[in-house]
């Protein structure tokens, strides 16, 4: 959906107050702490008990963790893009790493960087900022809503990069762990923050537990001498031991940067006024299928089911598990939720507070708040919809392009030459492909209609504005992965390799 200017301020009226808009009149810091690459079987309270995650485990035990969320479109940069906008990947155009925020398509001429978590925060009144891993084009953030940016470059090497401040020159930087280093950052500027009237929200965007992962530390290794410690995964193929060790070894790592965060939360008398939320942005499949362990882009739980642990002290109930199906397209309106954010940007006055209560209204994902501070909320999504549909910047591999529907009992994928997969969901592992069962015809058939429901609301309606207005680069690089010519810039050849449901629906 695209807004010009007008329209943004005559649908800003529909963005009502929140369940939390007496809770506090202040509004509650925000703080998001983000890895990568961190799958949610690899917590001690999932499917690995012999990892190490204390402050995990205690924020999980403090708050609400969801047992059933999932990262949309596995793979770095569309994550952020979805996370930071609030829409869906054909909707705003980042589809694959290593596109830019700036080139967004579902924004007006001149009006690019606006319609973002971190502006939409700002416009109701809060300080915001950016550390760490950004991914979505350039080193300044400060021109997609953050006061305060420190984005780091180079991260997949964790003991050797660099960082810049404000978007000024790059920093050499140099340690044990790159995420201990950003986190340290972002909590002094949280403390500094804290000293203001306005409340803040704070993005603590760290790169491990992503590839390599041969770079932990020894102390953290050290935690898993052996097989016995840590057992490989039930369905890991390729066993490599130094892998598996490495890979959990950065999860602990990551636990003490999370740790950090608690502490000074605590230190600083914060905690109480602080909603805290852990999460990642895809997973790894951890040699199931015998695909390498930080590999992503599948539909599978290992690469697309994610972490999602949050806390507020006195307002969300502490030591609850939710089995509802939230996803990344849901972050956006529950923070905003969860801060008041539409009833504060109603009171702000500005016309830019009115074109981001209208931008927030025109957000196809679903609040959580109300489900989150023990109300009744029976609008909560039945089924979330997941998607590969690209490998055009992904030069060193070629994965499946898939669409998926995850419910509750099963998750269904199909690819453009048919049916892929057919999983029973719950706590275990998805083992058995059911997709041969003749038992499970209806259900197919069902989870077909689901998904090809999904396309027409989440997809289809973006195809033509995608083409018209992405960059030539990218058009090019489309064209280039459908075999339309190696630099063939045309806008409407590669509609023809656009994904095509027809030939997976079940007989």
């Amino acid at each position: 959906m695209n807004f010009n200017r007008r329209e943004f301020l005559e649908v800003a009226g529909s963005a009502l107050a929140t369940p939390l808009e007496s809770a506090q009149s202040r509004g509650p810091n925000i703080v998001y702490v983000l890895s990568d690459t961190h799958r949610w079987g690899a917590m001690p309270f999932t499917q690995t008990p012999g990892v190490r995650t204390p402050s995990m485990d205690r924020l999980r035990q403090e708050g609400v963790s969801f047992n059933h969320c999932y990262t949309n479109l596995p793979i770095c940069t569309p994550y952020r893009a979805i996370m930071m906008t609030g829409r869906w990947p054909y909707q705003q155009g980042l589809m694959e790493n290593h596109m830019k925020l700036a080139e967004r398509v579902d924004m007006p001429e001149g009006n690019q960087y606006r319609g973002t978590l971190a502006w939409t925060f700002k416009d109701a009144g809060y300080r915001t900022a950016h550390f760490g891993k950004w991914h979505l084009g350039g080193t300044d953030t400060r021109r997609f809503g953050f006061d305060k940016s420190v984005v780091w470059e180079g991260t997949n090497n964790h003991r050797k990069c660099s960082y810049s401040v404000d978007g000024g020159p790059l920093v050499a930087w140099q340690g044990e762990s790159n995420a201990t280093a950003t986190t340290e950052q972002a909590l002094e500027w949280m403390e500094q923050a804290s000293r203001g009237p306005e409340p803040f929200l704070l993005v603590i965007s760290l790169n491990p537990p992503h590839g390599p992962v041969q770079d932990a530390s020894d102390r953290k290794k050290a935690l898993y001498p052996s097989e016995k410690q840590l057992p490989f995964h039930p369905l890991d193929k390729l066993r490599e031991w130094e892998a598996h060790r490495d890979y959990h070894a950065w999860v602990s790592a990551v636990d003490d940067d999370l740790g950090l965060v608690m502490r000074r939360l605590e230190t600083t008398g914060l905690a109480k006024d602080t909603v805290l939320i852990y999460t990642s942005d895809h997973g790894g499949m951890s040699g199931v299928d015998g695909i390498e362990y930080g590999q992503k882009r599948h539909p599978n739980d290992e690469s697309s089911r994610v972490p999602f642990l949050i806390r507020w002290p006195g307002h969300i109930p502490a030591g609850r598990r939710f089995d509802d199906l939230i996803s990344t397209i849901d972050v956006v309106p529950t923070l905003a939720g969860l801060g008041g954010v539409g009833a504060r940007l109603a009171r702000g006055g500005t016309s830019q507070a009115k074109e981001s209560a209208a931008y927030l209204a025109s957000l196809p994902g679903h609040d959580f708040s109300l489900r989150l501070m023990g109300s009744e909320d029976k609008s909560t999504p039945e089924s979330v919809f997941l998607m590969h549909p690209s490998n055009m910047n992904n030069a060193n591999h070629y994965e499946p392009i898939w669409r998926a529907v995850v419910t509750r009992e099963f998750t269904y994928a199909v690819t453009g030459e048919g049916e892929h997969r057919l999983w029973k969901n719950g706590d275990g592992y998805q083992k058995d492909n059911l997709l041969g069962n003749p038992a499970y015809l209806d259900t197919r058939r069902e989870l077909w209609r689901k998904l090809d429901g999904w396309m027409d609301r989440v997809e289809r309606p973006y195809y033509d504005n995608w083409f018209a207005r992405a960059a030539e680069k990218e058009v090019k690089a489309w064209n280039r992965e459908h075999g339309f010519g190696k630099d063939n810039p045309d806008r409407s050849i590669g509609r023809k390799a656009l994904f095509d449901m027809s030939k997976s629906k079940p007989a």
